[in-house]
């Protein structure tokens, strides 16, 4: 053990404090020597980009469905241009451990007990360890590495990336620093460096409990391989702020949340009575001093007017764009919904930015520059053509019992005229009570009965006795046509839930606000001109083609797609449009509750500790 002087004295400060120049943290390395370690294999292929998927093969026009085609499950939610992510260590499949008779305490001397309450994952130390070589890489000679520094600031301003500053022992580390405890102190500041750069990289959200139909996850975060590429690279301290998102949406976020944190600080912005009726535009109304003000703080609002209670036309623009920006109709009536947003505090707007900067710290696939991105809460769907926005439309989706899915998939073919081949839930609970309040309700839209595989005549049922369940005996299919519960135009993706894109007789529902109304699948306004857009580069199809084919047959075709088109159906509450303009949605299946609540739970790393 070295001596407390020789430690403390020569050792350069830790803390809290701004850390000196990174370029002179760099000129004093000359004193320890530069700090090495070999990447894993891991790491190495982490880090090297992925070889280009190979073209799909020429595509075909059937009559017959694909094999793979199917309306039933085969097991029982915005997108920027993608941008290079900073490398993250892909899992290691063999955990290198320590030689036989070697601890972290044999080692370096390190003593838990000197820790108090804070604890370190073991196993993912001594993996690094195992990986690095057992010699000290912070407290080599009894002096601090000229780095330690600059990787402790960055720590320390955690919560400027959305992360918990607290949970990093960054108090202890300066304590056995002070006391010249070595040993402890290197093997703390690894295990917080490991801790750090994993959740710097998402590993929080896996450790949030949620149904596999509510997650939307990248890659596994192997937290010690991570950082052994940080303490391999030339520059460390550029490698550990290189961790994570770096694109321009997760930058917006990160200034929109030190802008609300600064409201917060100030007091917050007024609370706006949530009772009370609707306030048309030229109203006087004793709640609008509140409204002004609480307008003022984010959407431009006058905070005086000549006549305090008068809905003036320069507060009806303030509210029409916190209408535009919520998803609300933009009307400038301030009824119950407008108020209920308007009522939320900022604290919770906070939080809900907090939750989605850890949705965009998940490294997902890569879907490419044609690509279909559903955002569930925003009720819409974008097409990116050649990486540009080609066709925007609103969507209906998931009810709050029949959920629509989070997923990434691939297009597969377009399909039109189709059949609908109706999941046993939806016979079962919807479609037996409607034949039972009209016994010609199959008959009137083109649904033909089976049981054992042959079709049998509806009215020879007795409905009543029929489960309405997903247990019900019978298979219902409706023929295509305008009629068709999935409209015209269907588009299929694989995945295992049964759900998909499709056109809808019930063009209606497009015109409400809030839209979650389907079983679960997405019914797109506008199907007709995604799928021609699908279909550009297919060989004799166009928009007139396809138009003229469904005015003059009902017979299906299923058109598989020439290129990779990827889908994702995402779930994203906060964000900042390329113009500035902040938008927020509401929860509507509270996956941002149940992550807001989860990401309190200790971080799950690649070794499960």
């Amino acid at each position: 053990m070295r001596s407390v002087g020789e430690f403390s004295t020569l050792a350069l400060c830790l803390g809290l404090a701004v850390a000196a120049p990174l370029a002179a943290a760099r000129a004093q390395e000359g004193t320890t020597g530069p700090l090495i370690l070999t990447p894993s294999p891991a790491v190495t292929a982490a880090i090297t980009p992925p070889v280009p998927a190979a073209p799909a093969a020429d595509p075909a026009t059937t009559v017959a469905p694909p094999a793979a085609d199917t309306d039933e499950p085969r097991t029982t939610g915005i997108d920027d241009d993608p941008v290079p992510p900073a490398p993250v260590a892909a899992p290691v499949v063999a955990a290198p451990v320590l030689p036989a008779g070697t601890s972290l305490e044999t080692a370096f001397g390190f003593d838990a007990a000197r820790l108090g309450p804070t604890a370190i994952a073991r196993v993912d130390v001594e993996r690094f360890y195992a990986a690095a070589g057992l010699s000290p890489l912070w407290t080599a000679n009894g002096r601090l590495a000229a780095q330690v520094p600059a990787l402790t600031a960055i720590i320390a301003d955690a919560g400027a990336e959305g992360l918990d500053v607290a949970a990093f022992p960054l108090a202890t580390l300066a304590a056995l620093q002070a006391e010249g405890a070595a040993g402890t102190f290197e093997v703390l500041f690894t295990d917080t460096l490991i801790r750090y750069a994993a959740e710097r990289a998402g590993a929080r959200l896996a450790s949030v409990r949620l149904p596999v139909d509510m997650r939307e996850l990248g890659a596994p975060v192997d937290g010690p391989a991570l950082a052994a590429a940080i303490v391999a690279s030339a520059d460390p301290v550029a490698a550990l702020q290189a961790v994570g998102p770096q694109d321009a949406g997760y930058l917006a976020l990160k200034k929109l949340l030190a802008d609300y944190r600064a409201i917060a600080a100030a007091g917050g912005w007024a609370a706006v009575p949530a009772d009370g009726a609707k306030i048309e535009p030229g109203a006087y109304d004793s709640r609008i001093p509140a409204i002004r003000a609480r307008l003022s703080a984010t959407d431009g609002a006058a905070t005086e007017s000549a006549h305090p209670n008068h809905y003036d036309a320069a507060l009806e623009a303030a509210v029409k764009r916190f209408q535009t920006r919520h998803g609300l109709k933009s009307d400038g009536v301030i009824g119950k919904l407008t108020l209920e947003h308007m009522g939320k505090p900022v604290e919770y707007r906070i939080r809900q930015i907090l939750v989605n900067m850890e949705r965009k710290r998940q490294r997902l696939d890569d879907l490419g520059p044609n690509r279909i991105i559903v955002n569930i809460p925003e009720f819409t769907l974008r097409y990116w053509e050649d990486g540009v926005i080609a066709f925007e439309t609103p969507v209906v989706i998931g009810r709050q019992e029949r959920k629509t899915p989070l997923l990434q998939s691939k297009v597969t073919n377009v399909v039109l005229n189709p059949p609908w081949s109706v999941p046993a839930r939806n016979a079962g609970e919807d479609i037996v009570r409607k034949q039972i309040n009209d016994p010609n309700y199959l008959t009137d839209h083109g649904y033909t009965v089976y049981f054992n595989g042959e079709a049998v005549d509806p009215t020879t049922i007795d409905w009543t006795q029929v489960p309405r369940s997903r247990s019900i005996p019978y298979r219902l299919r409706q023929a295509p046509g305008d009629g068709n519960s999935l409209g015209r135009l269907k588009i299929n993706f694989k995945n295992d839930y049964a759900v998909y894109l499709h056109d809808t007789p019930d063009k209606h529902l497009f015109a409400r606000d809030y839209r979650a109304l389907s079983s679960g699948c997405v019914r797109v306004r506008d199907p007709l001109a995604l799928g021609a857009r699908l279909l550009r580069d297919v060989p004799g199809w166009s928009r007139e083609r396809m138009d003229t084919t469904l005015a003059s047959s009902t017979t299906t075709l299923y058109v598989t797609v020439k290129h990779d088109i990827g889908v994702r159906l995402t779930y994203v509450t906060a964000w900042v449009d390329a113009d500035g303009t902040v938008e927020f949605r509401q929860d509507l299946y509270g996956i941002d509750s149940r992550i807001d609540k989860g990401l309190g739970r200790p971080v799950m790393l690649a070794s499960g500790l």
